[in-house]
């Protein structure tokens, strides 16, 4: 069966699930293929390139698209994902920049250092708390509240893909962080619950967690935050 898009990227959810979860949401056909298809060697040599994965490949365009943000928006443009006014499609490229600035900071800029346990603490009991408040404010102005109403409005958007898979993934892989989301951003944890809960999405992620347990960002950067979560 022909499919609709290739996505290099490895097995582990960080920022594949981003667009994992609304590529099995709105049921397009894609086939996993493992990041060093690409990278590093060939990463500046395919059209549009970028630093690093994640890649996606449309099959019917043969076009490349790199950076999750970008990915996220296309895709979400493509199937209807994005909001209609201007300024609430402003906010949904807004979140989903703040989310990958949330993965940049909480694996200490892309693991440019291993955390220590001072600068851990001052990150999570501070920045992070404050990023997890800034979610929770924006579904609040916008009418999210309790198991009604979405990040942007009544309507599902890519924010709220975006946001499930933030932090969705991260209190699953880290379970002690469920408290700190449950405390600064409780409506977006039943946000989370509620689109883990759409079917394509949770049959995805029963079998990625069957086969991945808990895995988060892999490598030295995922034991340095085991290490300081506990």
């Amino acid at each position: 069966m022909a499919i609709d898009y290739k996505l290099y990227y490895w097995d582990l959810p960080f920022r594949g699930n981003f667009i994992r979860l609304l590529l099995e949401d709105c049921g397009a056909s894609y086939k996993m293929h493992d990041a060093s298809e690409i990278y590093p060697d060939r990463s500046l040599k395919i059209s549009n390139p970028g630093m690093a994965p994640p890649y996606l490949y449309d099959c019917h365009s043969k076009t490349y698209y790199a950076q999750m943000p970008a990915i996220l928006m296309h895709l979400g443009k493509k199937f209807d994902y994005l909001p209609k006014r201007a300024e609430t499609l402003t906010l949904a490229l807004k979140t989903i920049l703040d989310c990958n600035d949330v993965l940049m900071e909480i694996t200490n800029y892309n693991g440019s250092t291993m955390w220590e346990k001072s600068a851990w603490e001052a990150f999570r009991y501070s920045r992070l708390a404050d990023w997890m408040t800034i979610f929770e404010k924006t579904g609040r102005d916008h009418g999210l509240k309790g198991d009604k109403g979405f990040l942007l409005g009544t309507r599902l958007s890519v924010a709220d893909i975006a946001t499930a898979a933030l932090f969705g993934t991260m209190i699953y892989s880290f379970p002690a962080l469920e408290s700190d989301l449950q405390q600064h951003a409780s409506n977006i944890a039943r946000l989370c619950r509620r689109v883990e809960a759409r079917p394509a999405i949770r049959r995805f992620l029963e079998i990625q967690r069957e086969e991945n347990g808990r895995g988060y960002c892999g490598g030295q950067i995922e034991r340095s935050l085991r290490q300081m979560i506990g």
